[in-house]
């Protein structure tokens, strides 16, 4: 066997494109099959390099150097989104909360967050054709900021140990726990569903479109773009930002995030009536980018126990660990321990809705419970459960 032909085995297999883009993704977890298979994706490509790989017309451009190189979009992404799920969650929990409310509101949140984790769980391909930092901001970002599991473990535990001083007794705080904890969970995995049916109908309509417009539109902004980064839009030469691989998508949220961190402070700043919610804006981010980071250990690549392997132990600690700190403020606001000031409380609750609310999420949690087995699931939310408990 010659040297060359040695070598074309030893590669990593591709799989040619020569159709129509059409975006198919099976299973609950959004995996990409045509679109790989269309634009020729190397099948053991690592993440970070499929990530980084993907033109504005979908076809891959071969590695683009290390990971690092494309946090920038990726980081601002999730401050931009971040900052947006505060916003939603905040003033819908306002919205929803009155004198003799059918339904706590805590539960619109995590209805809203889930359905937009379904959605985008089903046009997973869709997203990754405009920008993977796109993709990430809105499941990680978006949804995961808008949703949270301390506030919802802290309703459940209020209602166990019947904080509020109602005059019940303690089978009716047990039936009021379990109530929240229940009701919460079938809203949850309903809405997700319910946004992956969404999300299948919107995927169908974008091949629909796909099929019918086999060239693609020019990018409008491309040559503003790679004058900006520096360099030719396809060539590997370092830009003025880096390696210029960025597309005009992760431009808009670079630019976007940098905006929002600006204006949040600004707010602060300025703003006295409103610096509960603008000092959250700021302390979001914080939680969104320590669980994305945990959620590493979700990896099935990472050496676990056996039993462990696929399990979300990243979403888990993140959970765990946004409940104690959500405890800890709430044991502090009461005033147990020293009466806090004015400023302090100001912290308390934007660190109570920023941080904690960020760092803890209801929705990829539904969302793994849809692709674990039936047993892993049980155990995983019992786990979940006793552990912010």
């Amino acid at each position: 066997m010659s040297r060359a032909e040695n070598e074309e085995r030893q590669a990593p297999r591709t799989r040619r494109p020569g159709r129509v883009l059409e975006i198919v993704e099976e299973g609950g977890e959004g995996v990409l099959s045509e679109a790989e298979e269309v634009t020729g994706v190397p099948v053991e490509a690592p993440p970070e390099t499929v990530q980084q790989a993907y033109t504005d017309e979908g076809r891959f451009r071969g590695r683009v150097g290390p990971a690092y190189l494309y946090m920038e979009p990726v980081v601002l992404s999730l401050v931009f989104f971040s900052m947006a799920g505060v916003l939603v969650r905040v003033h819908v929990t306002r919205l929803f909360t009155y004198d003799q409310q059918p339904v706590y509101a805590l539960l619109w949140v995590q209805m809203i967050g889930c359905f937009i984790m379904g959605v985008s769980m089903r046009t997973k391909g869709v997203l990754l054709r405009f920008s993977p930092a796109l993709n990430t901001g809105l499941t990680t970002g978006l949804c995961g900021s808008i949703t949270t599991f301390s506030s919802w473990q802290l309703l459940v535990f209020q209602q166990f140990f019947n904080t509020g001083g109602g005059a019940h007794t303690w089978l009716k705080n047990l039936l009021g726990g379990i109530s929240v904890l229940v009701s919460t969970m079938a809203c949850a995995m309903g809405a997700l569903r319910l946004g992956q049916m969404a999300g299948e109908e919107l995927r169908s309509l974008v091949n629909r479109y796909l099929r019918a417009n086999r060239e693609e539109e020019p990018d409008p902004l491309r040559r503003i773009n790679t004058k900006l980064l520096g360099g030719a839009y396809a060539s590997g030469h370092r830009g003025w930002f880096g390696w210029d691989r960025w597309r005009t998508t992760d431009l808009v949220l670079v630019v976007a995030g940098l905006a929002s961190l600006v204006a949040a402070s600004l707010v602060v700043a300025l703003a006295r009536t409103t610096r509960s919610v603008s000092i959250a804006l700021l302390f979001g981010p914080v939680g969104t980018l320590v669980r994305w980071r945990l959620a590493s250990f979700n990896g099935p690549r990472l050496k676990h126990p056996a039993a462990l392997v696929g399990f979300p132990l990243g979403t888990l600690m993140a959970n765990m660990l946004g409940s104690a700190v959500l405890a800890i403020i709430h044991i502090l606001q009461t005033g147990a321990v020293v009466l806090p000031s004015v400023a302090a409380c100001y912290v308390l609750a934007a660190m109570a809705d920023g941080f904690c609310g960020c760092l803890t999420t209801v929705s990829t949690f539904a969302a793994e419970l849809s692709t674990l087995s039936r047993r892993r699931s049980v155990l995983y939310t019992a786990a979940s459960v006793v552990a912010t408990q």
